[in-house]
């Protein structure tokens, strides 16, 4: 589905009664916004970020698109076979966890062994602009409806009086649709990212 697609389909229905219905802007905008939401309640893009450990360096900068750590590994040797073994996140009990102090750096203890840490991470979704709307939205289908009704929360967030009941029963069914995706099974499932299988790949193992 393209962003004109979504664009079109909350004109005739969740922004009918709104006049910002016609700023393509303003409507890309809460696009936007309502796909960072979704992306941070469904697990729909995961990535890997190879840190190459450097001797005497703790911090490290993370990828523009990190939004937050899912796991993170590191390679261990047994006799001649690499293995991977994960490492603790954000765990202040853990001395060899490894901290996430902003959005931009991972810190990664110097007492940490092995050539690199493997860090798995929920991405950002793509940001979208009115200058391409036929592009097509990163986004499964069974989850424009939960889209739909957040891009009518957002419309009606700055109208006061009537505005406010209609902003409010638009993030409640924004809730619902988010609640009913995942009693579905909307989100893919994470055992495709598992880090033996990435060594693998790459013929550590």
């Amino acid at each position: 589905m393209t962003i004109q697609d979504v664009i079109n389909l909350a004109r005739f229905g969740e922004l009918s009664g709104v006049n910002i219905k016609d700023n393509d802007t303003a409507l890309v905008a809460f696009i936007n916004m309502g796909m960072i939401e979704i992306y941070k309640r469904f697990t729909l893009k995961m990535e890997e970020h190879i840190v190459p450990l450097v001797e005497g360096q703790t911090l490290y900068a993370l990828p523009d698109d990190f939004m937050y750590p899912y796991s993170a590994h590191k390679e261990v040797e047994i006799g001649s076979i690499k293995r991977d073994e994960e490492v603790p996140i954000n765990d202040e009990d853990e001395p060899l966890s490894i901290f996430f102090p902003n959005h931009r750096e991972v810190q990664i203890p110097a007492g940490v062994t092995g050539g690199f840490i493997s860090i798995i991470y929920v991405a950002k979704p793509e940001k979208y602009s009115e200058t391409n709307l036929e592009a097509e939205l990163d986004l499964p289908d069974a989850l424009i409806d939960c889209l739909l009704h957040y891009i009518g929360y957002r419309a009606y967030l700055g109208i006061r009086t009537d505005g406010q009941a209609a902003n409010n029963a638009h993030y409640s069914r924004f809730e619902r649709s988010v609640a009913k995706a995942k009693e579905l099974g909307v989100a893919p499932s994470t055992d495709t990212y598992r880090m033996i299988d990435r060594l693998a790949d790459r013929g550590f193992v």
